[in-house]
């Protein structure tokens, strides 16, 4: 664990390979997003893997076949973010896993354009902003909150952290303060 080392669990990493993620969604285009990759979990974080299926509801069902022997699996169906979205959710190893499930490529699902944002902000303003994201998480906010506050975004952060995706790094660092 990179954020937070109060409680001791296994590195997400090793958490997946035990898991056998890659046997698991063998075919299925996939990524790893969150906060553990972005070294900026805490004890409470989870492990978000995001999915795309063309036939979302018949990957949640391989999945949750494969995951049966989980007691606390539970699969559901989101309509938010905008699209439809399958839930398969679990414990495994001192970590809550999180499989989302869409009929959209990974570069347009909002998870994965939010963690690659957050990647890139993370590294434009460097460590003490990063220090600054895990204090909020610790406090009770979540991350895309977290980083909305830092950066003095208002409104719906998980809405408005997007407009910064596509500006360049330059002009984001002139938008924000040099003491981020």
């Amino acid at each position: 664990m990179t954020g937070d080392t109060t409680r001791q669990r296994a590195d997400y990493i090793e958490v997946l390979n035990c898991l056998a993620l890659s046997k698991l969604l063998v075919g299925v285009n996939y990524e790893i997003i969150g906060t553990p990759p972005l070294s900026i979990d805490i004890a409470d974080s989870d492990i978000d893997i995001a999915c795309f299926s063309s036939a979302p509801g018949a990957l949640a069902q391989r999945l949750s076949t494969a995951l049966a022997n989980h007691k606390d699996l539970s699969q559901r169906t989101l309509s938010f973010p905008p699209y439809k979205t399958e839930l398969i959710s679990f414990n495994f190893m001192g970590w809550p896993i999180e499989f989302f499930i869409q009929n959209r490529p990974l570069n347009e699902q909002f998870g994965v354009r939010h963690f690659l944002l957050e990647k890139r902000l993370l590294a434009l303003f460097g460590t003490r902003f990063t220090q600054r994201v895990i204090e909020l998480k610790q406090q009770g906010v979540k991350t895309e909150p977290a980083f909305a506050k830092l950066l003095g975004i208002t409104g719906d952060p998980y809405l408005n952290l997007l407009s910064l995706e596509n500006l360049p790094d330059q002009k984001i660092r002139r938008l924000f303060p040099p003491s981020l």
